[in-house]
């Protein structure tokens, strides 16, 4: 049985790939002109709202498939947060908030995006995410967010965001284990920073 990486696609050049993806040879063409390189919202802006959306879910579930860490089980250490987030958050135009939801295993429960925000923050509902972690029945937490910037520092909102989770899992009896900022290739842990 052919799988997904056995298949044609990957062996044709990227003015192909493109080809295949929108069926115009213009865009090629204007493609080929810019020396390779690809903006790649202009070529999802050129597609019918059908292959736009056949294209999107197909970048969504690779992704998804990304974000699995080796057939790891259990949260360890930042690197395997990192592993796990990083595919849904390294690029993004604005930021975002998950929380993790962990067993007293260290093994993801649920995975939840909380908030959507823009350019510089999004917001962090304390009872909201409380609420994530209750329901599930989770014994540890994680929260990541994206810093669209590229730099991993905390700002203060982020620090005191922090310690108001901390604080409140410590109310519930959840054990906040890390807080990671991921900044395109980087990321920051309040964990390894032993600011938790």
């Amino acid at each position: 049985m052919e799988t997904l990486f056995d298949s044609a696609c990957r062996y044709m050049s990227d003015s192909e790939l493109i080809y295949e993806i929108t069926n115009n040879k213009k865009i090629v063409t204007e493609t080929e002109q810019q020396s390779g390189e690809y903006d790649l919202n202009g070529l999802f802006s050129s597609l019918t709202p059908g292959r736009k959306k056949v294209a999107t879910a197909a970048i969504e579930l690779y992704r998804r498939l990304q974000s699995r860490y080796n057939g790891q089980d259990a949260i360890r250490c930042s690197q395997d947060i990192n592993a796990l987030m990083y595919p849904f958050l390294w690029d993004l135009p604005n930021e975002e908030l998950w929380v993790l939801a962990l067993n007293n295993a260290s093994r993801v429960i649920k995975k939840v995006r909380v908030s959507v925000g823009g350019i510089t923050q999004t917001a962090a509902d304390v009872r909201l995410i409380m609420r994530i972690l209750v329901e599930v029945s989770a014994t540890q937490f994680v929260v990541v967010h994206n810093h669209p910037s590229g730099s991993k520092q905390p700002s203060r909102e982020d620090e005191n965001v922090t310690e108001r989770l901390k604080k409140a899992g410590t109310l519930f009896d959840i054990h906040m284990i890390d807080h990671i900022i991921i900044a395109g290739d980087a990321y920051y842990s309040f964990a390894d920073e032993g600011r938790l």
